[in-house]
């Protein structure tokens, strides 16, 4: 596992302290009644670990680190790419040119906007090795992701420590995002019991997605996690609530917990399927040919046809019965090919990084 690398830690007075200055920096946002100054001095108190500092993580970053969150770790293991800057807003073409890790960059920025803010950047992938470790003792967790599988890790770090998490994901311009809170709301699981193959998923790569989408769905995510961390919880989303911006259509989906002992087998027949690693994908690196060999956590048989006319336009695709051939040209990177067995088994060829297989994996093709 990558150890944390933090940024150096401000001494107090914390963002959201009694101090004069802090008082009247958040005055506006204390003024509001739901939040007051009670509220506001819990935000102070409060650390949250983000997963995932893209598009949604740094935005929803950003909007803790100035609301007065007391404390915020990143855990990205990318860096900054000039195909980011359109929709997250956190960074800039000097991040690109030095091609920082996002952790780091994010980290920079929100410093400059609020020295006494508390930040660790952490590089690294979440794993069932170090997701424990990386979270356990955080007062919630954000879903800055792009795949199901660390989703999944995250539901059951979340239950197995004892910690709300936010989820959210933007696709297109359509968004979704969902309070999972441990003994009070369903889980992830519980919405999706099983990922979706990798031919059923969209990604922001294959799929395009726009900002204004995103900027959304992190500034829900950003008010969700302020009401939690200010003891708020009665004024907390108990729905699945999804955002069709360009139909014009927002609908909420009431979640409930399942019969105890016999639903979910996350939060409710107590399962950690994806911390023990029985459902996290294993990577092999491929001796002399650098490549990374991902084997699928689960039986399934992939739908190599439809897989291949949604990669279509992305890159180079040739399929045949047996298998899909992916390639495309990564800027600054080099040529990269993806193969894709029917049984959800894949190659990836152009590193010997598991972590960066792992990620270019879940962009292009899904998890």
């Amino acid at each position: 596992m990558a150890s944390p690398s933090s940024s150096p830690v401000k001494p107090d007075p914390s963002p959201g302290s009694s101090t004069p200055g802090a008082v009247d920096r958040y005055r506006r946002q204390a003024a509001f009644a739901g939040l007051g100054q009670a509220g506001q001095a819990k935000l102070a108190k409060a650390s949250v670990a983000i997963v995932g500092v893209g598009a949604l993580g740094s935005m929803i970053a950003e909007r803790l680190g100035r609301a007065g969150v007391g404390k915020l770790r990143l855990i990205d293991r990318d860096w900054v790419e000039t195909d980011n800057l359109p929709r997250q807003t956190l960074f800039t073409e000097e991040d690109a040119d030095q091609r920082l890790p996002k952790a780091v960059a994010a980290a920079n920025h929100l410093q400059a906007v609020d020295r006494r803010l508390v930040v660790e950047s952490v590089i690294a992938d979440l794993v069932p090795s170090n997701a424990i470790e990386l979270i356990r003792g955080y007062d919630l967790i954000l879903d800055g992701t792009d795949n199901f599988e660390t989703r999944y890790l995250i539901n059951d770090v979340a239950w197995e420590e004892n910690i709300p998490w936010i989820h959210g994901g933007c696709i297109g311009a359509h968004g979704q995002g969902m309070v999972c809170i441990p003994g009070l709301t369903a889980c992830f699981r519980c919405l999706m019991p099983e990922p979706l193959p990798p031919d059923q998923q969209a990604t922001c790569d294959s799929a395009g997605v726009l900002g204004p989408a995103v900027s959304l769905v992190a500034s829900w995510q950003a008010l969700e996690a302020i009401k939690v961390l200010a003891g708020k919880v009665d004024a907390v989303c108990r729905s699945l609530i999804t955002f069709d911006l360009w139909d014009n259509s927002i609908r909420y989906i009431r979640l409930q917990p399942a019969t105890q002992g016999t639903g979910c087998p996350a939060c409710h027949q107590g399962r950690r399927d994806f911390l023990n690693g029985q459902r996290f994908s294993t990577a092999q690196v491929l001796c002399g040919r650098n490549a990374v060999q991902l084997h699928s956590p689960r039986p399934q048989t992939i739908d190599l046809v439809r897989l291949g006319q949604r990669l279509t336009g992305a890159g180079q695709v040739t399929v045949n019965p047996f298998l899909l051939r992916f390639e495309r040209v990564i800027p600054g990177s080099g040529p990269m090919v993806i193969t894709v067995f029917r049984d959800g088994r894949g190659i990836v060829a152009g590193t010997e990084d598991p972590a960066v297989a792992r990620q270019l994996f879940a962009t292009w093709i899904g998890q």
